[in-house]
């Protein structure tokens, strides 16, 4: 069979070789040779790889001539495909997807179930009867704390993998959450290369994801002896009881053909965004304003996409997402009700998350405070925002919320409760709405606005951007935010900071429609003036610090209402009226709001937050700066080699004084190469000086994100959702840059070296944004409070879908 194989691979190397020659009437070039016979012998040093246990010639039967063989012929054919595709007289684009989906038909079958292909020859193996101290060979083994340790002796033979057989969680306690759990197994083993044990790595188990109950060992010849070792999940936020049971361990198993339509879309999704965005490409030659209608379908696909991404989020973990349904969360569902809403704040739970549900029902009974009662031991405190004497006279008392004249108030912003938890109370009747779920509707208007500010910038700026160009701009601008982190987290911090950054984002588009706007079509003009306001108004009521972007009006439009004059008439005074008015609108209801609670207007509550440190005394210190500064912009998190191959980093300072600090996951201008082109702005200052608004807006942006990062540290401290504060708008300057240095690629093209630089500029920038998505998929599964432990399955099967060869 062998040979037979080897025959036949070196027939479609030949062939494939010589064909694409012949059809175009030429000699064989080097492509053919590498397309050919090239590939074939790829294919052959990957069998090497996946069969080298027991080893490629060893049981070489017609299955694995069907692989061999059957890897060849696609990878050859979809090659050949894709080089003779030009030759077509029609329907090049059919070709086009066909190709792509065959490709990535072939990497799922071929390489993503490569332990299919490996092991099919394998004859499993019961090492129950090696096992020592069997008591009842008809009663299955347990792992729990008393007995934790399976040790197998005598065994005498080859072990290429492991498998759990009927494992099964036993557990009759009170708390039904931990029915998805989840334990860690060591294996060590002597061999023939060593008489002593030697321990591995720790080998994750989640008792529903079938996937991980599955592992490849790569040991020494034959083993002689095997000890496998659990130990209970013991995190910070979830704690699972080591308590299973199994029927036995088989060794080398036979692993099944594991095909994810998942893991397929995602390849084909890949595989079609790099030919669609290949330097050469159509996409890179057509001016986006000028086909418009063509590319709308892309562009709204990507947009469902990441909208599609935003709605799942933060139902991946059941414990913060603040639902429960017949089929989802259904140990907190309350089993009448079509959906329950499970975050609450009462006298049997404090639930940070129903801040703004506690808010919206004491709003409708007439009160600005929280309806629940404070301690009494906290009157009794000449400091109550000592955390240590708090926590000693009060240790009941709310965590994150204002406390002043004795009573309880929210100090977050009070617009996402207007639009959202209150009204929805006041028409259903229903109280405490979670806040995942305005906050799926946020990220979608937070996509729509990136989408809708980039267009803006084309239209204003770069009207010659290639659709390619807009397509990754926008999209970059969109997933590089950290919408899925905070979705993942969707508590009150969240949800305020996610409902800023979007208002902000939004009001920033609508501002850059309305400079768009011809001063002829003065309906649509005000309706985008008023629109924009409103939303920049309402951020002061999510996030106030975020309202210094409001002060990118003056760049915007600047051309128009200063060097123009527009405001000296009659139509320029109206506009600025209808500029004003909603500001003016949502400040009245705001400052009156703070004087309500606080005594001042301009008093929002948060020094009297009931924290880990004593607000009032917090002040301003210098020395906060620097360190701050560094870990927000530059920021190196942690790597590993294992999924999901990021770890978390604490701040480091020689700062003496008080700084709050969480755990943090990389700086915005490491973690984001889709910024790093803010580094093109020094190189075209001459550009820039030609466009005085752009140059303006751009500046002001880099300077505005300083100033929040330095207030943020001051006001707060160092956490990482507090990127989002300034994200936004640091990620709509670096869409702008990529746009400018593509424009300025466009007016040099012909001159010595402009199509190398073009080639490079058309292949980093979708590697930016990939590289910036596929950072946010990394700290969506590292973040805590840690899908490994909240979502054990899910966190699991995602883990061995990406790590496939495990």
């Amino acid at each position: 069979m062998l040979i037979l194989t080897i025959l036949l691979t070196l027939l479609i190397a030949v062939l494939f070789a010589w064909l694409p020659a012949r059809l175009e009437h030429r000699p064989l070039h080097r492509a053919d040779v590498l397309s050919g016979p090239g590939l074939v012998l790829a294919v052959w040093v990957w069998a090497g790889c996946i069969y080298s246990k027991p080893g490629l010639a060893v049981d070489f039967d017609g299955f694995r001539l069907l692989g061999i063989a059957g890897m060849a012929l696609w990878a050859c054919a979809v090659t050949a495909g894709f080089r003779l595709r030009h030759h077509l007289p029609k329907g090049r684009t059919a070709a086009a997807l066909g190709l792509l989906l065959v490709s990535a038909l072939g990497l799922e079958l071929f390489v993503c179930n490569l332990n299919f292909w490996a092991t099919h020859s394998y004859t499993p193996v019961d090492l129950r009867p090696y096992l020592t101290e069997e008591a009842d060979s008809d009663a299955p083994l347990t792992l729990n704390d008393e007995h934790n340790t399976l040790t197998f002796v005598g065994l005498d033979q080859e072990l290429y993998n492991l498998q759990l057989s009927g494992l099964s969680y036993q557990y009759d306690g009170p708390h039904p959450e931990v029915q998805n759990p989840l334990f860690t197994m060591t294996v060590a083993a002597a061999d023939e290369a060593s008489s002593v044990s030697r321990q591995s790595w720790p080998w994750q188990i989640a008792a529903n994801a079938v996937r991980s109950q599955t592992c490849s060992l790569d040991l020494s010849g034959k083993a002689s002896t095997l000890t496998l070792t659990g130990y209970a999940y013991a995190g910070e936020y979830r704690q699972y009881p080591l308590s299973y049971t199994l029927q036995t361990v088989y060794a080398n198993v036979p692993r099944p053909l594991d095909f994810s339509l998942v893991r397929f879309a995602v390849l084909f999704a890949l595989l079609g965004a790099a030919f669609a965005l290949r330097p050469a490409s159509v996409l890179w030659r057509d001016a986006y304003l000028e086909h418009t209608r063509r590319y709308r379908p892309a562009v709204l696909l990507v947009m469902a996409v990441l909208a599609v991404l935003a709605f799942l989020a933060p139902f991946a973990d059941r414990f913060n997402a603040g639902v429960a349904t017949s089929f989802y969360n259904t140990a907190d569902w309350d089993g009448e009700s079509r959906i329950t809403f499970t975050k609450h704040i009462n006298d049997w739970v404090n639930d940070t998350a129903a801040q703004y549900g506690s808010l919206a029902h004491s709003l409708l009974n007439g009160r600005l405070d929280l309806e629940k009662d404070p301690p009494e031991g906290m009157a009794t405190l000449e400091n109550p925002y000592d955390t240590a004497a708090r926590q000693d006279a009060a240790p009941d008392a709310l965590w994150d919320v204002a406390y002043y004249g004795g009573r309880y108030y929210v100090y977050f912003g009070l617009v996402p409760c207007l639009l959202f938890q209150l009204p929805f109370e006041a028409l259903t009747g229903v109280g405490d709405l979670p806040p995942s779920l305005p906050m799926i509707l946020m990220s979608w208007l937070m996509i729509l606005a990136a989408f809708g500010c980039v267009k803006q910038t084309l239209r204003r700026w770069f009207p010659r951007a290639s659709a390619a160009a807009y397509l990754l701009a926008a999209t970059g601008a969109a997933s590089g935010s950290q919408i899925w982190y905070l979705l993942l987290r969707p508590s009150v911090y969240e949800y305020a900071i996610l409902c800023g950054a979007a208002f902000v984002m939004l009001g920033l588009w609508q501002w850059l429609t309305a400079a768009n706007t011809p001063v002829g079509k003065r309906g649509r003009l005000i309706a985008h003036l008023a629109v924009g306001s409103l939303c920049m108004a309402l951020v002061a009521g999510c996030r106030p610090q975020m309202e210094v972007f409001a002060v990118l009006a003056l760049p915007i439009f600047w051309q128009r209402y200063g060097t123009g004059k527009r405001l000296r008439s009659r139509a320029g005074a109206g506009e600025l009226v209808a500029f004003l008015l909603p500001v003016m609108a949502v400040a009245a209801v705001l400052l009156w709001y703070n004087a309500a609670r606080f005594g001042s207007p301009f008093d929002f509550g948060a020094t009297y937050n009931l924290t880990s440190n004593d607000m009032t005394r917090r002040g301003f210190s210098v020395g906060r700066i620097a360190p701050a500064v560094v870990t927000f912009l530059f920021g190196v998190p942690g790597f590993s080699t294992v999924f999901p191959y990021l770890s978390a980093t604490k701040m480091s300072t020689n700062y003496m004084g008080l700084t709050i600090t969480e755990l943090f996951y990389g700086g915005a201008l490491v973690c984001l190469p889709f910024l790093w082109a803010l580094a093109v702005l020094p190189m075209v200052p001459k550009r820039l000086q030609k466009h005085r608004d752009l140059r303006g807006i751009l500046y002001v942006v880099l300077t505005l994100v300083l100033l929040l990062a330095v207030l943020d540290c001051e006001m707060a401290g160092v956490l990482y959702r507090y990127q989002s504060d300034w994200l936004g708008p640091l990620l709509l300057a670096g869409a702008m840059a990529w746009l400018l240095a593509e424009q300025v690629l466009q007016d040099h093209a012909g001159q010595p070296g402009m199509r190398m630089l073009q080639t490079c500029y058309r292949r980093a920038l979708p590697l930016a944004v990939l590289v910036g998505a596929a950072y946010n998929f990394c700290v969506y599964f590292t973040a805590e409070p840690g899908l490994i432990g909240q979502n054990p399955s899910l966190y699991q099967n995602v883990s061995r879908l990406v790590q496939f060869w495990l």
